[in-house]
Formats: structure tokens, C-alpha cells, sequence
């Protein structure tokens, strides 16, 4: 099942296998840490095959190193501590680097704590197990790592804090310095009397005490609480004896109430501690994993086949839905399209019972059908001058010296027109036939403009560049197709016949300077488009 797990504790005595569906315990079994054992737990994996599995270790030789590094990240981070636990756990297969806070100062530098398993021998048998059955190790955790989420979630806010906690494997204490771990140690609890179990405490706390001062933890004015997760009313009478002692802050803390908040059942822990922090891990807190990535290539593997199948699945849910999508639409369209088909035999059938009531008509429909296309033929002419006298208002106004006498406008699909051309010519139109109005096509404003230059002094060389900028005034327009001078204002022919006087240079009867353009507009579409 996918949201199974298999969660286990292992210390130098015993191991503890939990089967959680989700965050609730299903059942547990332990194991002794001998052959039988081993063979128990083979058959227990065998039973609970592909699940992936969180294993905690509760070892007695544990390593602890704080240190200080420049700030990086990525991959220089990540082969910084690479070389740094080469540097101090070179020897040790279960080892990590587990990050503490940034400093505050203008260097910024990251603290790492350096975690390692100093003797891992007490794992082999769990682990050989594991890895013949190909069990999904996720990761391996140090049991005190745990135990930041304890103090997290119990809020318990004081700087210096040691947590003494009486495990199946003996007492572990771990010191945290503002809810971070700093060190952890286990005393195994061999032969240890009732009566003997207070003044047990007081010696194994004083040696973590002075340690703590060796290692520069803490000094001699730092005010250290001791925390104690209560179990039974014997918690109470040892935290007095050590306050009296040792003159600490003792305060004790309600694990049964704890263990019912996280959702495992208190008699449970009251036989094995150790369930407790198993179940801190089926919530949801994993720690920083020690396992290397050969030990846990199984489970990569098998995130790997998952990812797959849910990508697969998804992809065959996406095909599905647009598969499902689709032919609900071609339903739909088909519907439609019937609905559609009913509504026009519908909409005949009714014409046909109108039709039918028709009275005759003195004209047959095709004669009708005729005068209607001739409509639309007659309608294309429907054009005004109006382009061309805006076309030579501009023009004009940049040529005020002339003056248009006569202006003749027509419409024509021929470029060639001539000014005395007649209509029928002007059309296009073929004499012989009457449906010559049908193949007009292209029709083209044409222009023949008669004008004079005002106020002519006899200057024909000023004459002809006023009529030739006037002219290309009008082709800089775009509308304009075609400009032809048909007379200029004086004839430069060799034939020409000389006629005047140039004895009285002051004559007022002067010829006047008159010239004709013809214009020719582009042509539009005869369908009516301009």
C-alpha cells in the first residue's frame, strides 16, 4: 500500500518493527539482537513486502562535531561537506551533516553539526536482512534527532536544555542549546535497583554536566534546565532529588498525555519508549538521513517506478477525460445537427404550403431573377467625381496661378478613352449583344481637364514649369493611375507656325497660355468594391 510504512528502532539489545497505514500503528513486534532474532525479522519483512522503510537507530557510540563553514550553496555546498565528513568520519558508513543556524554577523557563516555512527556493528544483522528482501530504506535516523521535535512540539522554550529520557536501551540524555541539538549520550541501565535509580540518575547527569564543560557547551554560570519525560511517579521523586542535589531546574513533563496527542495509544509506551519517537517519524518529522545512497537505492528505484506510474496513470486519466470530452461533444454535435435537419424540413414543408397559396404572377420568376440582376449591375456605377475634384482641390491649392475652364468626367473600363468618344465606347459595351452590361469589369475615373494659367505675361518657359509641377503634384497621389498632358501651353513643335509681333513687346492682346491634362484614376472592382 502506498501509505504504508514500515517503521523501525534499533539499539544494541533489541530491534522494535512497526507496520503504521498512515500515521496510525497497525501492529509491532521486537526482536532480540541474536540469530533467532534475525531469522524472525526475515520472515516479518516477508510478510510486509514493498514497504518502504524508516529506520531508527538508539546506538551507544555516537559522534557529535560543531562547526563552523563559510556560507555556499548548491553544489559548492554540497562537496564542501562532502570533504568535511571525509575529514572527521572517514571510517564511518552512517554519517551526515546536520545544519544548526547562520550567523548573524557581517561573515554569515553556516553551522553544521557533524553526526556519525562510531560502531555500527549492531545493525548488520537488521541490515543484511534488509537488504536480501530489497526492503525501500528511506533513510537511517539518530534516535536524538528525534527528539527536536519533541522539545518543538511540548514547547519548551528554555536555552539550555537537557532531556533525560528512560528508554528500553537504558537513559539517553541530550543536550539542546535553543532547541537545537548540540550532543546526545546513552547509559545503559544494568542492574539498576529501584531504590538505586535517583542516585543513578544524579551521577550519570553530572557526567554529562562536566562533558558539556569540557566541550565549551556551556559554563559555569549557564543555567541549564533538566527536562524529564514522566512515565511513572518515580520521574517526580528523581527530578526532586536532582534539584536538590545539584541545585537545577527540573522540570517534568507528562509523556503518556504527549504520546495520546501524536496519536499513539499510552500503554503502548509505557512498555516500549521507543514507540514514541517511532511514531514522531510516521507523522511526518524525518531527520537528516545517515544511510549512504548505495543503502538506499532500492528506494530511489522504487520513487523512481512510482513516479512512472503516476505519471502513466495521469496521462491515461488525461486520455480518458479528452476521449470522454469528445464523444460527449460528437453526441452533442449529432444531436444538434438532427435537431437542425428536423428544423429545415420543417421550415420547407411550410414554405411549400405558402408557395402553393401564391396567387399567379403575371411575370415569370426568371424575368424577375433578370431585373433584379440588372438592379445590381446599374447600382456598381453608382459613383460620384467626387475623388477626382478632391484630387485636383489638392492640387490647386498648391498651384494657385491656374485656373480649370472645363472639366469632363466619366467612368469606363477602358484606359485608352478619348474625350469624344461616345458612351457605348466609353462602356466597353458590345453593340451586338445585350448583355454587355454583365462584362463591364474594371471601371477606371477618367478626367479631361481644360485649364489656363491667370495672369499669363508671356513667359512660356514659366508657363511650362508651372503646367509640369502641376502635374506631378497630382501623380504623388496614390489614386492616381495615369497623368497625360493632351496640350501644353505653348507648342515647342519644329511644324509649328509663328505667329505675333515683336515690335510692341507691351501689346495687350496677348494669346492666352491654355493646356489639357487627361487624369486616369486606378480602377476599382465593377462589383461595387471602391
Amino acid at each position: 500500500m502506498a501509505i504504508s510504512k514500515l517503521i523501525l528502532c534499533a539499539s544494541n539489545h533489541h530491534l522494535t518493527a512497526g507496520v503504521w497505514f498512515g500515521t496510525r500503528l497497525h501492529y509491532y513486534e521486537t526482536f532480540a539482537n541474536s540469530e533467532v532474532g534475525y531469522q524472525a525479522f526475515d520472515a516479518f519483512v516477508k510478510k510486509n513486502p514493498n514497504m518502504n522503510a524508516y529506520l531508527i537507530a538508539d546506538a551507544v557510540e555516537e559522534e557529535y562535531r560543531l562547526e563552523s563553514l563559510p556560507h555556499t550553496s548548491g553544489k559548492s555546498r554540497a562537496e564542501l561537506l562532502e570533504r568535511k565528513l571525509n575529514q572527521f568520519n572517514r571510517n564511518n558508513l552512517f554519517r551526515t551533516a546536520h545544519f544548526i543556524n547562520q550567523d548573524k554577523d557581517r561573515r554569515r557563516d553556516d553551522n553544521f553539526l557533524f553526526v556519525a555512527l562510531s560502531n555500527a556493528e549492531f545493525l548488520q544483522g537488521w541490515m543484511s536482512a534488509i537488504q536480501v528482501n530489497q526492503v525501500p530504506l528511506v533513510g537511517l535516523y539518530m534516535l536524538p534527532m528525534m527528539s527536536q521535535y519533541t522539545v518543538q512540539q511540548m514547547k519548551l522554550l528554555a536555552p539550555n536544555i537537557l532531556l533525560c529520557e528512560r528508554l528500553s536501551s537504558g537513559l539517553r540524555q541530550t543536550y539542546l542549546s535553543h532547541g537545537r541539538l548540540r550532543m546526545s549520550r546513552l547509559a545503559p541501565m544494568v542492574d539498576v535497583k529501584p531504590n538505586q535509580m535517583a542516585y543513578f540518575y544524579l551521577v550519570e547527569i553530572e557526567k554529562t554536566r562536566l562533558y558539556l564543560l569540557s566541550q565549551r557547551f556551556i559554563n559555569d554560570q549557564t543555567e541549564l534546565q533538566l527536562v524529564m519525560p514522566s512515565l511513572d511517579n518515580q520521574s517526580e521523586i528523581i527530578g526532586k532529588s536532582i534539584s536538590q542535589e545539584q541545585g537545577m531546574e527540573c522540570k517534568i513533563v507528562d509523556s503518556l498525555a504527549y504520546a495520546k496527542n501524536i496519536n499513539i495509544a499510552p500503554d503502548l509506551v509505557l512498555k516500549h519508549p521507543e514507540l514514541l519517537h517511532m511514531q514522531l517519524l510516521a507523522n511526518g518529522n524525518v531527520p537528516d538521513n545517515l544511510a549512504p545512497d548505495q543503502l538506499t537505492k532500492a528506494y530511489q528505484l522504487n520513487k523512481i517506478r512510482q513516479g512512472i506510474y503516476v505519471a502513466a496513470v495521469a496521462v491515461t486519466l488525461l486520455g480518458l477525460s479528452i476521449a470522454g470530452y469528445r464523444f460527449m461533444q460528437a453526441n452533442w454535435d449529432a444531436n444538434e445537427t438532427a435537431q437542425l435537419a428536423e428544423q429545415t424540413q420543417a421550415q420547407l414543408k411550410r414554405y411549400e404550403e405558402v408557395a402553393s397559396n401564391f396567387p399567379t404572377t403575371p411575370i415569370p420568376s426568371t424575368d424577375l431573377k433578370t431585373a433584379i440582376d440588372l438592379a445590381k449591375q446599374v447600382k456598381q456605377y453608382n459613383t460620384t467625381p467626387a475623388a477626382m475634384m478632391e484630387l485636383l482641390s489638392n492640387a490647386l491649392e498648391r498651384s494657385p496661378e491656374i485656373a480649370i475652364q472645363r472639366l469632363r468626367w466619366i467612368q469606363t473600363n477602358r484606359a485608352d478613352a478619348q474625350e469624344s468618344d461616345k458612351t457605348t465606347d466609353i462602356l466597353g459595351v458590345d453593340k451586338q449583344s445585350n448583355v454587355g452590361a454583365t462584362q463591364v469589369g474594371e471601371l477606371r475615373q477618367v478626367a479631361f481637364v481644360n485649364a489656363e494659367l491667370l495672369n499669363f505675361n508671356g513667359d512660356y518657359r514659366g508657363a511650362l514649369t508651372s503646367v509640369n509641377q502641376f502635374v506631378e503634384e497630382i501623380k504623388l497621389n496614390p489614386k492616381v493611375e495615369l497623368v497625360l498632358v493632351l496640350q501644353e501651353p505653348v507648342n515647342v513643335s519644329s511644324l509649328a507656325n509663328l505667329k505675333g509681333s515683336t515690335l510692341d513687346e507691351n501689346t495687350s492682346e496677348r494669346t492666352p497660355a491654355e493646356f489639357k491634362l487627361k487624369i486616369v484614376l486606378k480602377p476599382t472592382l465593377a462589383s461595387g468594391d471602391r
